[in-house]
């Protein structure tokens, strides 16, 4: 089941209810990078200020995790493995590197078998 927010103000976009747990989501556009060997998401909101814009990093006491869909495949992001502003998820890779994230370990039916 999802619940939204009654109100605007909420860190997170929507609440997923797995039966157990209830997570808090944040949704993110991603954009492919040049190639499509891998797409990038933002950890962060912004906000524009009368002095520009003002970037706020989302924390694990307001989110759960950040959801992004690429070709009709949604991913979820644990926002414990915080401290990035930026993520990639690859799609393909030449070689099998142990720190790249690879966006299939994302796929929501993989971490949803978690809940």
């Amino acid at each position: 089941m999802i619940s939204k927010p009654l109100f605007d103000n909420a860190r997170y976009d929507f609440i997923l209810d797995t039966g157990e747990k209830l997570l808090r989501i944040q949704v993110k556009t991603s954009a492919w990078n040049e190639d499509h060997s891998a797409f990038t998401f933002n950890g962060y909101s912004q906000h524009s200020t009368g002095n520009g814009n003002k970037r706020m990093k989302y924390t694990t006491k307001e989110v759960d995790y950040f959801m992004t869909e690429k070709d009709g495949i949604f991913y979820l992001y644990p926002a414990e493995e915080q401290g990035f502003i930026t993520r990639s998820l690859r799609v393909t890779s030449k070689q099998n590197q142990a720190h790249i994230k690879y966006a299939k370990d994302y796929e929501f039916e993989e971490v949803s078998k978690n809940f």
